[in-house]
């Protein structure tokens, strides 16, 4: 796959990917509420603190640094080799679930007596249910690896229905049995997600047999261009004149694999805090949770498949092995021009939530929960998150990059660096917590992710310093846009101190106002963007082929 083409794929992963993250937020945002009005508060702290902490450390830690590894310039893999690799993602969960299985049994505390025997139930059903979703790691890379983008939107769309019409269907008739209802479900999602993605591929297979057999009359079809043959191929196997598993790419994985422990520490660690140190109860960690939820929205369904899709690109028009200087620059110039793009993007999109998640914060909570959240910290929370999503924005895409760049010996020393911030983050959440109470945790990972930008933008500027490539000067808005930004966020602020919660339809209408103030500065300034989203929405009218 050559530049452009990688960018396409990219681009449209992203794309599909950002729609059903969409989708699936609007769902669960709807769920949460749902939930919150008929089922307990420790309930909700159980299923989405204590539980959805368990099965993201194990598959985190047990599977991601295979695929990071793995994705790392796959034209170049022997794909028999990579597969070998990618099997011992099986032995890895199965000791992952075993220990955090072990440690959610004994040694954190334990939910109210009422809820201990389904807590145990659903724990012992987790852990088997991330083993069995281990099955299909050689399958998934290889599909990720060949922008098999619509099945893998197909099939998270079925994950979601099964763990939507279970929740909905125990909330609703059952809810004394929802956390086993929950744990049911979970298991049926990840064999459900193995079975379809085994026998997609059988499929597929098949249809390459086919037009192998008539060449002459697809010879462009992109399976024919699969380097695998049959579903057999995705077995562990020995290669004769080749070791069993690429050193350098075991490495690379084990470097991804300390990074990834440390990563995830950095990434829930309030949620280790609270849930090692018991600062919170069950119910106080489930509504944290709901507002958590809605602070961070943007960043799961727009940031999130964002960086993932500029780490597989970056990755596949970098390589790690050769200095920059010595890569070709005509790849190396459109890599800076992708990443200026980006961070302009994303720190307009994190400064606008910012702008308005101050003013609208409390309305929006009111409006989703009522009293329950609006009478605490809950406004207070909702507006730090909206800082911490604006340094998650910028975060989430250097990192993309630096960890698409680094070699893997740098990657390795890059740990150290992450030992010494996950320690400062933990101490920074106990510390921040006990001192001013929930808001402490997302201080504490504002905190955490300014280091970590000061560090990666400390990385990519020292790549670029004698290339005359300048991508970083996309962090700062133009002198239009940060003027349009001020004057907004003061209009909006004033209006929720002297109009709200009088009237809050028209200070509603003020902030709409205000938003087409922003978007019009900054289509002003960036008339690209403006030229991308015009034929955009041509191609949807039907107007552009």
């Amino acid at each position: 796959m050559d530049g452009d083409k990688i960018l396409e794929g990219s681009i449209k992963a992203a794309s599909y990917n950002m729609i059903l993250q969409v989708a699936f937020r609007i769902i669960t945002f709807i769920l949460n509420g749902l939930v919150l009005h008929n089922v307990d508060k420790d309930v909700l702290g159980i299923l989405n603190v204590r539980l959805m902490l368990l099965i993201m450390t194990i598959l985190f830690v047990s599977r991601e640094a295979f695929r990071r590894a793995c994705m790392s310039k796959t034209k170049d893999h022997n794909w028999h080799q990579v597969i070998n690799l990618l099997w011992l993602t099986v032995p890895t969960v199965i000791i992952c679930s075993l220990t955090f299985c072990y440690i959610w049994l004994h040694l954190l505390e334990l939910p109210a007596e009422k809820y201990a025997a389904d807590y145990k139930f659903a724990v012992y059903m987790f852990g088997a249910s991330c083993t069995i979703e281990s099955f299909v790691e050689p399958v998934y890379v290889f599909s990720q690896a060949f922008q098999y983008v619509r099945w893998r939107i197909f099939v998270d769309c079925v994950m979601m229905l099964i763990r939507v019409g279970t929740l909905v269907v125990s909330v609703l008739y059952y809810p004394a049995y929802t956390i086993k209802a929950m744990a049911c479900g979970q298991m049926a999602v990840s064999t459900v997600l193995v079975v379809l993605y085994w026998f997609y591929f059988h499929q597929q297979f098949q249809m390459k047999a086919k037009l192998i057999k008539n060449k002459d009359l697809h010879p462009d079809d992109p399976l024919l261009a699969l380097p695998l043959n049959s579903v057999l191929d995705f077995l562990p196997k020995r290669i004769k004149g080749e070791t069993f598993i690429e050193s350098d790419l075991a490495f690379l994985t084990w470097g991804f694999f300390k990074q990834g422990i440390l990563k995830q520490v950095l990434t829930e660690g309030e949620r280790y805090v609270m849930t090692v140190f018991a600062v919170l109860s069950f119910a106080e960690q489930g509504v944290y949770d709901v507002v958590n939820n809605l602070g961070s929205m943007a960043a799961r369904f727009i940031f999130l498949p964002i960086e993932e899709s500029s780490y597989f690109y970056f990755a596949q028009m970098l390589n790690r092995q050769i200095p920059i200087e010595q890569q070709p620059r005509q790849e190396i110039e459109q890599v800076a021009g992708v990443l200026h793009r980006l961070l302009r993007a994303l720190s307009l999109v994190g400064s606008i939530i910012v702008v308005f998640g101050f003013s609208y914060s409390h309305l929006l909570l009111h409006l989703y929960g009522g009293i329950t959240l609006t009478d605490g910290p809950g406004p207070l929370l909702m507006r730090t998150h909206c800082l911490s999503v604006c340094l998650m924005a910028i975060n989430g895409v250097t990192e993309a990059y630096v960890f698409a760049a680094m070699s893997p010996k740098e990657l390795d020393k890059y740990n150290g660096l992450m030992v010494l911030l996950s320690c400062m983050f933990l101490f920074m959440s106990w510390l921040l917590s006990y001192l001013v109470g929930s808001v402490g945790f997302i201080l504490a990972n504002c905190i955490n992710m300014v280091l970590r930008i000061i560090h990666s933008l400390w990385f990519i500027s020292g790549q670029y310093q004698n290339l005359g490539f300048k991508p970083l000067r996309g962090i700062i808005p133009t002198m239009l846009e940060s003027a349009s930004l001020v004057f907004v966020f003061a209009v909006t602020a004033t209006s929720s101190f002297l109009i709200y919660p009088e009237s809050a339809i028209f200070h509603v209408i003020i902030g709409a106002i205000c938003g087409l103030v922003v978007i019009g500065a900054i289509f002003y300034e960036e008339p690209e963007l403006m030229r991308t989203v015009v034929i955009a929405v041509k191609r949807r009218l039907g107007k552009v082929d």
